[in-house]
Order: structure tokens, then sequence, then C-alpha cells
């Protein structure tokens, strides 16, 4: 799980890196609104370990990259189109240690614009910068998040996180 998160936070953060580097020129010749790449993702980096929690993915029309997994780590980057439904993503995760996780992808969406398919690797830089070069490959996938409204509640707030609250223990009487 971690191996596989620490792989694509990787991308995310290079990503990142990309967009503080070369945010300027990302914004005055990058626009990539219409292409079906842009939007939120629920992304999962070891689709073959169900333990593995999803990321939640954001590409930008204007080809910027942020990725948050489940450990509250945030990868930054940037992405950017190869094709009419293919693209490259580059992105850093900075870790505690002060490592530097680069993950590069190239992803192909499914005929139906939902969902992608792809592989990545990783590369880890310590804090002087030395790489290690590149591991992997590894797969991944992801699938578009959609607008819903409420629908009908099964049950009210109250009824349901009064459920997870324990019975208050008797107090003996004096």
């Amino acid at each position: 799980m971690r191996r596989a998160l620490v792989m694509f936070l990787s991308v995310i953060v290079l990503l990142g890196t990309m967009v503080v580097g070369g945010g300027a020129l990302a914004a005055q010749d990058t626009d990539f609104t219409d292409n079906p790449f842009v939007g939120s993702w629920i992304v999962d980096s070891d689709p073959e370990n169900p333990q593995n929690p999803p990321e939640l993915t954001v590409l930008t029309p204007s080809g910027s990259v942020i990725d948050t997994s489940a450990d509250g780590t945030t990868g930054v980057g940037m992405w950017e189109p190869t094709g009419d439904t293919t693209a490259n993503v580059t992105f850093t995760v900075v870790l505690d240690d002060g490592t530097q996780v680069m993950i590069r992808a190239a992803v192909e969406l499914a005929p139906d614009g939902h969902s992608f398919t792809g592989n990545y690797t990783n590369e880890f830089f310590d804090p002087s910068g030395a790489g290690s070069g590149e591991i992997g490959p590894g797969t991944v996938e992801g699938t578009r998040m959609v607008v819903e409204g409420p629908g009908t509640p099964i049950a009210s707030f109250e009824d349901f996180f009064g459920s997870f609250e324990g019975t208050p223990e008797a107090t003996p009487a004096p």
C-alpha cells in the first residue's frame, strides 16, 4: 500500500514542481479546457491490492495536477495530453524526512471517458537531490468523479451517528 501510494504521489509532486517552476508558462501557453482528462478523479495506484486506499486527483485545464492520498500526503505537478485519449502526468510528493518522490505516469482514457488506466514509475530524491533512478512500472486506474444530488436518506444524521455512541456507564448510588 505505501509503495503504491509513494509511487503515485511521486507523479503528483513532480507535477507540482513543474507548476511552481513553470507556472507562468503553463498559465500563458496551456489551455486544456476541452480535454477529456480535465476533472476530478478517484485514483487507485495499486488496483491488484483491495486494501490500498484510493487517492483523489484533480487535473486542471491549465495543466496542473493536485493529488491527495488517504494519509493526507499531497502531491502537485503537471499533466499534458499526448493524444486524443492519452496523457502524461508528472507530480512530486515531499515526505516527512525531506525525500521527494517523483511519479511519472502515462494514462489512457476509456472510450466512455469516465475511467482511465495506465502505468507509472517512481523516482526518489534524497534531500541533497540525489535520485534513485526510476523504479517500476506500476499500474494505475482512475474513475471520474461526477456530480450527484442528494438521494433518499436511509437514516437521519442523529440516528446514524448516535449508533456509534456507547451507552453511559451507570453511576453507583451514594
